[in-house]
C-alpha cells in the first residue's frame, strides 16, 4: 500500500471528487431533401465540467465535429436517405463545481443589438449609484432591482416609469445583460440541461456574469441568483444555436440526464489501465466492467462480518447465525432495503406458520427443510409475478434473497419459540435484521469500496482487527445492562 502511495502516486484517500453524469440526446430526423445536415450543440471541457467518455449512433449519417469559439456542435450530413433515423450522442461528464476557473477576468461585452442608445443612457442612470460596491455586491443589487426591490436606492418616477416600459419592451435575457453590461460586469447567455435524473424536452437558458472569481448564475426568468454549486451543464454560450437542421425536419429531440458512479473510477485510473507496472498490470481495475462491480462488493463482506463480530460479542446484538445478515444485506442492494424487510418477515412470517402446519405431520429434519425450501421457493415466484404485474422491480429481485439461509431461519426461529419463547424469537429477528441493515449502509458507502478496490490489502487489516476481536473475553455491553442490579449490591 506505501508503495502504491509514494512509488505509483495512488491518492491516500480515493474517494471521487465530484458528480458523474451521463448525458443522452436522442434526435429523430425526417429528412425532407437529397441532403439533410444536423447541427446539435455538444457539452465541451469546461471548467468544473470535463468529459470523460463520448458515443456517438449516427446510423447512414456521417459525424463530424465542429468547434466554434466557446462552443463545440456535433454534425450529422447524410444523403439519399429516405426515412426517419434515430441519431443518439452520450457522454459521461465528471462534474466538480469548485473548481477554480479562469485567472483572466473576461471583458464586458456590449449592449445587445435590440437596446437603443437612450435605453443604455437610462440603465447606466440605473446602475450607476452601485458604482463603488464591489462587483459581488453589485450583482446581488441588480438581481434584487430585477425582482423589483430597490432597497434603499429607489429610483425617482421619471427613471421607474421607462424602466417598467423596457421590461415589457425586450426580450428578458437581453434586458439583464443590458442592465448587467451598464453595471460594469462582464456577462453571457448560457443555455444548457438542468443537473436533474430525468428527461428534458427542452434547454433552459440562464445568465453567467463574472465577479473577479468565477462566474455566477442568475436565472434569466426571476432574475434570481442560483445557489452554488449550480446544477447546471452548460452546452451553448452566446448566441451559438443549440440546434439547427437543414434540408430535414427534426421530429422529436429529448436530453436525457443520469448518475453515474462506475466512470468516476475509470476517471482516477485511467492511468493504472495503461501502466506497465506490474501492481497496475495486477490491478483490479484491470478486470472487466461487469466484474469490477461484483468484487466492489464481496471485499466489504469481511468487514460486515467483522462488524456482526463487534455487535454480537461486545455488544451482544442476537443473530441468526454468523453470516445470514451479511448475506440479507448484500440481498438488500438489489431489492432496496424497505422491500426487502418488508419481503424478510412476510417470508419468516409465514414460513412460520407453514413450519408450524408441518410439525403435526411429524416429518423427518430432511424432508422437512426440503419442503420449507420448496414454500420459500414458492413465495419468492409468487412475489416475482406479483412485480411483474404491479411494475415493482423490487418483487421481481427477490429472487437475489439468500433462499437457504432463510428457510434455516424459519426453523430456527420455529425451534427458539418453542424453547424460550415468543420474546426471544423475536429480539433475535429484530437483532438479525438491525445487523443487516446496519451492514447494508456499510456496504452501500462508496468510499469506503473505492478505497477497498484500490487498495484490498485492506482486507489484511480487517482480519487483524478479527484476531484481535478474537481474544476479547470481557463482558457485553447487553450484560452489564441486564446484570446492573446485581453490580450495585456488589
Amino acid at each position: 500500500m506505501t508503495y502504491r502511495i509514494v512509488g505509483l502516486g495512488y491518492p491516500v484517500f480515493p474517494t471521487a471528487p465530484g458528480q458523474t453524469w451521463q448525458l443522452q440526446i436522442n434526435a429523430l430526423v425526417t429528412p425532407l431533401e437529397k441532403e439533410c445536415v444536423l447541427s446539435l450543440a455538444l457539452p465541451l471541457d469546461r471548467p468544473g465540467n470535463l468529459i470523460i467518455e463520448e458515443n456517438v449512433f449516427s446510423g447512414p449519417y456521417h459525424f463530424s465535429l465542429q468547434r466554434e469559439e466557446s462552443n463545440r456542435a456535433g454534425i450529422w450530413t447524410g444523403s439519399d436517405i429516405t426515412g426517419p433515423e434515430p441519431i443518439t450522442y452520450r457522454a459521461i461528464i465528471l462534474y466538480r463545481p469548485n473548481r477554480l476557473v479562469r485567472k483572466e477576468a473576461p471583458g464586458i461585452g456590449s449592449y445587445p443589438l435590440s437596446i437603443k442608445k437612450e435605453e443604455q443612457a437610462l440603465l447606466e442612470k440605473l446602475t450607476a449609484r452601485w458604482t463603488r460596491l464591489s462587483p459581488i455586491a453589485r450583482l446581488s443589487a441588480v438581481s434584487e432591482a430585477l425582482q423589483g426591490r430597490w432597497g434603499g436606492s429607489i429610483p425617482g418616477e421619471e427613471e421607474l416609469r421607462p424602466w417598467h416600459d423596457l421590461q415589457n419592451k425586450h426580450d428578458r435575457t437581453d434586458l439583464i445583460l443590458a442592465i448587467l453590461t451598464a453595471a460594469g460586469l462582464p456577462a453571457r447567455s448560457v443555455q444548457g440541461v438542468r443537473l436533474t435524473e430525468g428527461v428534458q424536452t427542452g434547454l433552459t437558458q440562464w445568465i453567467e456574469i463574472w465577479t473577479g472569481k468565477k462566474w455566477e448564475a442568475l436565472k434569466s426568468e426571476t432574475g434570481e441568483l442560483y445557489k452554488t454549486p449550480v446544477p447546471l451543464l452548460p452546452l451553448v454560450v452566446g448566441t451559438f444555436p443549440p440546434v439547427r437542421t437543414t434540408g430535414g425536419d427534426l421530429t422529436d429531440i429529448r436530453w436525457m440526464m443520469s448518475r453515474q458512479v462506475v466512470s468516476q473510477w475509470k476517471l482516477h485510473y485511467e492511468d493504472i489501465i495503461r501502466s506497465d507496472r506490474i501492481l497496475n498490470r495486477w490491478s483490479l481495475f484491470r478486470l472487466p466492467e461487469e466484474f469490477q462491480q461484483t468484487f466492489r462488493i464481496l471485499l466489504l463482506v469481511p468487514i460486515g462480518a467483522l462488524l456482526i463480530g463487534l455487535l454480537r460479542n461486545v455488544v451482544g446484538f442476537p443473530t441468526f447465525g454468523i453470516f445470514m445478515p451479511v448475506l440479507m444485506a448484500l440481498a438488500f442492494r438489489n431489492t432496496g432495503l424497505v422491500y426487502g424487510m418488508s419481503i424478510f418477515g412476510g417470508v419468516l412470517f409465514f414460513g412460520y406458520l407453514a413450519r408450524r402446519f408441518l410439525d403435526r405431520i411429524h416429518l423427518l429434519l430432511v424432508p422437512r427443510m426440503a419442503v420449507l425450501l420448496s414454500l420459500v421457493i414458492c413465495s419468492f415466484t409468487i412475489l416475482a409475478l406479483l412485480g411483474n404485474q404491479y411494475g415493482l422491480r423490487q418483487f421481481m429481485a427477490v429472487g437475489l434473497l439468500p433462499f437457504v439461509i432463510l428457510t434455516m431461519i424459519i426453523e430456527r426461529f420455529f425451534i427458539l419459540i418453542e424453547e424460550s419463547g415468543l420474546k426471544e424469537a423475536l429480539l433475535t429477528s429484530a437483532g438479525s435484521a438491525a445487523v443487516s441493515v446496519i451492514t447494508y449502509q456499510i456496504i452501500s458507502w462508496e468510499p469506503l469500496q473505492l478505497s477497498f478496490f484500490v487498495y484490498p490489502e485492506l482486507i489484511l487489516w480487517v482480519a487483524a482487527l478479527q484476531i484481535l476481536l478474537g481474544r476479547y473475553t470481557g463482558y457485553r455491553l447487553s450484560e452489564l445492562i441486564r446484570f446492573r442490579n446485581f453490580r450495585e449490591r456488589v
